[in-house]
This record gives C-alpha cells, structure tokens and sequence, in this order.
C-alpha cells in the first residue's frame, strides 16, 4: 500500500512538471518571452510586434501601447504612372505585391495596461485578462497575437 501511495505521488509530480514545461513552448518556439500571471501565460507584446512586422509606440498618459502594421510597401522605382496601371506590358511580377494572406486581420491595434478592452482597427475586443506591465515590458495574453498580429497563412 506504501509503495502505490508513493508511486502516485511520483506520478503526479511528473504531470505537473511536464504540464508547466509545455506551457511555455508556444512563446518560446515562437522566440518570444513569457510569463505568468494569476494562471495565465502573457506574451512580450514587443518581440510580437517585430517579428510580424508592427511599429509599437508607448503612450504613458494613458498607458496605452499603439501599434500599426507597416505594410511592405514598394519604393519608388517600382511605382507605375497613371497611364501604365492598364498596359498588360506593364504586369508586376506575383512576388512583387503581397498576398492578403500574409497580412494580419489587425492593422490598427491599441492596449491599455490594466483594461480588458483593446481596439483592433476601431473596432472594441475583450479580453479575459488585461496587458501587464513587467520589467518595462508590456505583456499580453496569446489571443491578442494569435487573432489579430499573425498573418493569416500563420495561422493555418
């Protein structure tokens, strides 16, 4: 009887640590930092915005992190005159034009520390946990970069 009490209790210490190891693989395979807040893992919200490619600004009077997606656009060189939009002669090549499904279904996206409430392309979103701040850092919940910074094709 001793030996299957303990046996258990073995058990149970390997799920537990196995289920607080895996917890932090989607962050960290995704090479962005973690955390946990009252059971909850946050995301940086600024390696997310680098690396799906959102210029991030931080307003401390209403603290408040602005971010807008910086859409590749083409330099100069590339653009064509009024009059050569309709040639055919004058096509862009597939890869020079990004396909929407590499684009994000946010384009505008603001979060105040400590609300629920974010705005995603004037549109209000709830949370179920409100952005933190943590050593300087703004940290959200995965929703906030899984529905609305991945590009579409991401999420597949």
């Amino acid at each position: 009887m001793g030996k299957s009490k303990s046996g258990k209790m073995v058990m149970m210490t390997a799920v537990l640590v196995l289920s607080l190891a895996v917890s932090g693989i989607a962050g960290a395979a995704a090479g962005i930092t973690t955390m946990k807040k009252d059971g909850m893992e946050l995301m940086n919200l600024r390696q997310a915005a680098g690396m799906y490619g959102y210029s991030i600004e931080w307003n401390s009077k209403d603290r408040s992190v602005s971010l807008v997606y910086m859409d590749k656009m083409m330099d100069d060189s590339k653009m064509m005159d009024d009059g050569e939009m309709m040639d055919d002669g004058k096509m862009m090549d597939d890869g020079e034009m990004m396909d929407d499904g590499m684009k994000p279904a946010g384009k505008m996206i603001k979060v105040w520390i400590g609300s629920k409430k974010i705005m995603v392309d004037g549109k209000n979103v709830n949370l179920n946990m409100a952005p933190a701040l943590y050593d300087g850092s703004t940290y959200v919940v995965n929703t906030v970069i899984a529905d609305y910074m991945k590009p579409a094709k991401a999420m597949k």
